[in-house]
């Protein structure tokens, strides 16, 4: 008999609050796909994420030996019914692809699903022929892009794919949603970077790029008093928010600011964006928590999936910038079309966004 009913696989327990929102919406959906009660999640043990959510989590606290972690969600995956590849762009390199169809085959059932996932950038060949081995061993695959369902029909056009939406927005009715959103707008604008510049080793470019932000920001505060809040969507030490925020804080002088450190609980996020009279989001997530909960949103593109979430949501190109040309002007000129009620919402109806996202589990 099988210890788990479903067990979700994911960048699970690593405080990012994205992430932390698929999870939320993976558990929600092995309930409705398989009407699942035992549910756990690739996390460490003792991650208040998942604690939160009442999940098993199947990996260590802490590693005592060097792939003690793959060998944990090989056994838990060996004792799951159903397997759920729960959101995000999680389909990359040849080896974690080919791990996906191992914890397929291991489960003690052959009805599993992809759900609200994104292909690529694949790191090299044999990482499209593991992801083509993949979406012909999964029973459905709902992609969240019209990009990655064009690879999937490229490259495995026998498997049984779809066009769905992310996760998160199938969310939006649940109660816990429901209730973080707030009935009143603050006098502040919310900043959620991503340090993808220093990470990958171009420390330089993300000191100007805040330098532009903290120009125009300041800016803002001086024609409305506004003040500024900069949200920790990833709390990990070194992979973190912190220190990008950290940076455009100090360049922001005495202008009021406050950083909002990172919540295991992804609907403080959404309670904390709600508040906001805009926000400029680098963060896919927190740019997808603005759309949810109709909270004006600058967009900086700094990844191709944030590309696609504008492009799917039909974000209007006045309030969707490409984060590594970033100039003062164009982002002070959306910000005070934004203040003075010039915002131009996205055009995709908020209850196709869910429809759409629900649809993962109908398939």
């Amino acid at each position: 008999m099988a210890a788990f009913n479903t067990l979700l696989i994911g960048y699970y327990g690593m405080q990012n609050t994205g992430d932390d929102m698929l999870m939320a919406a993976a558990a929600e959906g092995a309930r409705r796909r398989y009407h699942s009660r035992n549910i756990a999640a690739t996390g460490a043990s003792g991650s208040e994420a998942l604690q939160q959510l009442q999940l098993s989590a199947v990996q260590a606290k802490k590693q005592r030996f060097k792939g003690q972690d793959r060998l944990l969600k090989y056994w838990a995956a060996a004792r799951s019914e159903h397997i759920i590849i729960g959101g995000g762009s999680v389909f990359h390199t040849a080896k974690d692809i080919a791990q996906k169809t191992h914890y397929l085959k291991l489960a003690t059932s052959n009805q599993h699903c992809a759900a609200g996932v994104g292909l690529g950038p694949f790191n090299d060949v044999a990482a499209e022929k593991a992801c083509a081995t993949f979406l012909n061993a999964c029973t459905f695959t709902g992609l969240r892009d019209n990009t990655s369902l064009d690879i999937a029909r490229s490259i495995a056009p026998n498997a049984n794919t779809a066009l769905t939406f992310d996760l998160a927005p199938s969310m939006i009715s649940q109660p816990a949603f429901q209730h973080a959103l707030m009935p009143e707008r603050d006098n502040a604008i919310g900043v959620a970077l991503c340090p993808v510049e220093r990470l990958t080793g171009d420390e330089n470019a993300e000191h100007v790029r805040n330098q532009i932000l903290a120009d125009a920001l300041i800016q803002h505060h001086r024609e409305t008093g506004a003040e500024i809040r900069l949200i920790d969507f990833n709390g990990h030490p070194t992979l973190g928010d912190q220190q990008v925020h950290r940076d455009l804080c100090a360049r922001l002088g005495e202008t009021p600011c406050k950083i909002i450190p990172y919540n295991p609980n992804p609907y403080e996020a959404v309670r904390e964006i709600s508040k906001l009279s805009m926000i400029v989001a680098m963060r896919l997530h927190a740019a997808v928590f603005a759309y949810l909960s109709n909270t004006p949103c600058i967009s900086l593109n700094y990844h191709r999936k944030c590309e696609n979430w504008c492009r799917d949501i039909q974000q209007s190109t006045d309030f969707s910038i490409d984060s590594r040309h970033v100039d003062k002007d164009s982002l002070s000129t959306a910000i005070a079309t934004i203040h003075r009620g010039g915002y131009v919402p996205p055009r995709l109806p908020l209850a196709d966004a869910e429809k759409m996202a629900l649809s993962n589990w109908t398939h």
